[in-house]
């Protein structure tokens, strides 16, 4: 019978834990050079992972480990960097497909004329409007398309938010869209809408830089499956938009992106071009992601509407990897029914994202805001509830429109939780971290991150994972028969609970606050049940449209 490698190992690892092969030996029957380890090493590791063995039980592992340590450089070889996800597949709580699921999304009526109007005046438009004046054609792709690349050009630069201007590309869509709907083939409300991409999804031919140095001449072969979609929407590509290196902050190889409405701070992370573009009028709409708080903290500072799916709603096949089971893929807009129509067109199972799930969505979603409860996010201290609904426009419109409002208190995500990210995203740039190449990445808090990362032991990872499902049903349970809730900001001390619950989140500007000689937007947070975006959607929607703070538009002439 002829043995594989693997039952090789396997038969070896247990004649050495015997003491009947010697080490040297077990190194040349697996094909590998094994530097000897002592009961030292095991000691120093006992105390990082914080445990304690005899030294008899250590005498009875060492071979084990020494064997262990042998296949590690194998293992790197196979797997490169985003060479594969784990097939342990994430799946948020009751979460995965159901048959049958239909997407329907059709814009609200909307009167928009363009009387008047200049180019800035069109570059501000919803992408609601501007869908209308182009179906109608009233407005060409063509003209649209070349507003926002000549916009590009000249704020681009100046905000630090345009990596690559698709210049070619996107007007040969926008004469490809004109010519489609001139001959009665309309695709659907984003048909020649022009957009912009966080520069870390695949494009074909088209550098996708990911932020960093390491990957700033990275030319893909592939397009992602969001690219595809929104190609087959009708969309044009105008821009690979800044990301912070490797998705933190807003800090990239060229810079750090600015805040459109205060160019002297940054626009936050790590969808920082998404954000910025999408409030300065360089693009109808963008695409960000989030693993923990990437599209709703640049939403805030640059006061705009962004919308955080469901984890699994939107395939993330062709995006970079940084976290296998939080990743998530989501518009950032100017208007809440600008999300809707552009998460319909990109969401559903791609059977190249395994966590991917078909979900029913319908938008205009019908909602009675007297069958909701509402719960409205606070502390310990039970008055703040009162003063919170006394004193926030949003809480008050709701109240008076007959929501049911009712304090909510979630119970924090466990610290030991945010291990998850940590090793998942070690794991992704491993072989980054072990060239040495992380090193090139300026301003970046990730080499220190990915080396730690190194030090959690595997158990303890599953261990966080096994927490993480723990939290999961415990937030289930109290969020009980709330049907979503409200907070301040982009959730306040529910961030990193709601992420790694995968619950979908929108986000919209409601005024600023001005202390001293410093203005900064508020913003309220939605956040609902699993898949239940178009509920979110449509009560965001009837918050905003009462505010009106979304038509608001920063100050050119301060860039």
């Amino acid at each position: 019978m002829k043995l594989s490698r693997k039952d090789l190992l396997r038969a070896t690892l247990s004649t050495a834990a015997a003491g009947l092969l010697p080490l040297e030996a077990l190194a040349q029957q697996a094909g590998k050079t094994v530097t000897a380890l002592t009961n030292e090493d095991l000691i120093a590791m006992e105390k990082i992972a914080g445990i304690q063995f005899s030294e008899e039980e250590r005498k009875a592992i060492l071979a084990s480990v020494e064997q262990q340590n042998g296949l590690y450089k194998s293992l790197r070889e196979a797997v490169p960097d985003r060479a594969a996800e784990p097939r342990t597949i994430f799946t948020p709580y009751g979460g995965g497909s159901v048959p049958n699921a239909k997407v329907v999304a059709r814009p609200n009526p909307v009167s928009v004329s363009l009387k008047g109007k200049t180019d800035e005046d069109i570059a501000f438009l919803s992408a609601q409007e501007l869908g209308v004046l182009i179906k109608s054609r009233a407005l060409s792709s063509t003209r649209l398309t070349k507003i926002y690349l000549d916009r590009l050009k000249n704020y681009g630069p100046k905000l630090l938010c345009l990596v690559t201007l698709t210049e070619e590309l996107a007007l040969a869509q926008a004469a490809q869209a004109d010519k489609e709907i001139a001959a009665g083939h309309y695709r659907g409300p984003l048909h020649g809408l022009p957009y912009g991409i966080k520069d870390l999804f695949y494009t074909k031919g088209i550098v996708t830089g990911f932020g960093a140095e390491p990957f700033q001449h990275q030319v893909p072969d592939i397009d992602a499956t969001v690219v595809e979609k929104l190609r087959d929407a009708g969309a044009v590509l105008v821009a690979k938009l800044s990301l912070g290196a490797l998705a933190m902050n807003d800090h990239w190889y060229e810079g750090r992106t600015k805040n459109p409405w205060n160019p002297a701070e940054g626009s936050s992370g790590s969808s920082a071009g998404p954000a910025a573009a999408t409030a300065a009028g360089l693009v109808a709409f963008s695409i960000g992601t989030e693993t923990q708080g990437s599209i709703t903290s640049p939403s805030q500072r640059c006061r705009v509407t962004g919308l955080r799916p469901t984890y699994g709603r939107v395939s993330r096949h062709g995006a970079m990897e940084l976290s296998y089971t939080m990743d998530k893929v989501g518009p950032i807009c100017r208007t809440v029914e600008d999300c809707a129509l552009v998460f319909a067109a990109i969401c559903g199972h791609d059977s190249l994202d395994p966590s991917s799930v078909d979900r029913p969505f319908t938008w205009p979603g019908k909602v009675n805001l007297k069958k909701l409860k509402i719960g409205v996010l606070v502390g310990n201290d039970p008055k703040v509830f009162d003063t919170k609904v006394g004193r926030d426009p949003s809480l008050k419109f709701l109240k008076e429109q007959g929501a049911n409002l009712a304090p909510l208190k979630l119970t924090p995500l466990p610290e030991a939780c945010s291990l998850v990210l940590d090793v998942e995203a070690a794991s992704a740039f491993d072989a980054l971290t072990r060239s040495g190449e992380v090193n090139k990445i300026a301003a970046s808090l990730w080499p220190a991150f990915f080396r730690a990362a190194r030090y959690v032991p595997a158990v303890e990872y599953v261990q966080a994972q096994r927490l993480r499902c723990i939290a999961m049903a415990r937030a289930e349970q109290e969020l009980g028969d709330f049907d979503l809730f409200v907070s301040d900001g982009i959730g306040e001390y529910t961030v990193s609970l709601v992420n790694q619950c995968g619950y979908p989140q929108a986000i919209i500007p409601q005024g600023v606050r001005t202390s001293g000689s410093t203005t900064t937007g508020i913003s309220k947070s939605f956040t609902g049940r699993l898949y239940q975006e178009d509920l979110v959607l449509a009560v965001a929607r009837m918050v905003q449209e009462a505010g009106g703070f979304h038509r608001l538009r920063p100050d050119a002439l301060k860039w």
